[in-house]
């Protein structure tokens, strides 16, 4: 068992996704600077979970953006901008 109330593969289908959205920002980042070779991301692995009620009646836990964004793409977006200008205030 993980930390919490996580399994291990739980841990790690996290990780994946969020490997597979800081390639995205990456990507986006590096179309203003070539040169980043990092996400600045402030969301640990963990708070890539979200708690979901399911018929009938019982809380299940899966993989998505942290809380307080409605999609994938607004969690990219913010990640990109705030990458940009923690590389920016390294210039």
């Amino acid at each position: 068992m993980g930390k919490g109330p996580y399994s291990e593969m739980d841990l790690k289908h996290a990780a994946e996704f969020r490997d597979w959205v800081h390639e995205e920002v990456l990507k986006k980042a590096r179309e203003v600077y070539p040169d980043i070779k990092g996400v600045v991301d402030p969301y640990p692995v963990e708070a890539y979970f979200q708690q979901m009620w399911d018929y009938p009646g019982a809380w299940y836990t899966v993989v998505a953006v942290p809380e307080g964004y409605k999609s994938r793409k607004a969690l990219v977006d913010t990640l990109v901008k705030m990458t940009v200008a923690y590389y920016e205030k390294d210039l």
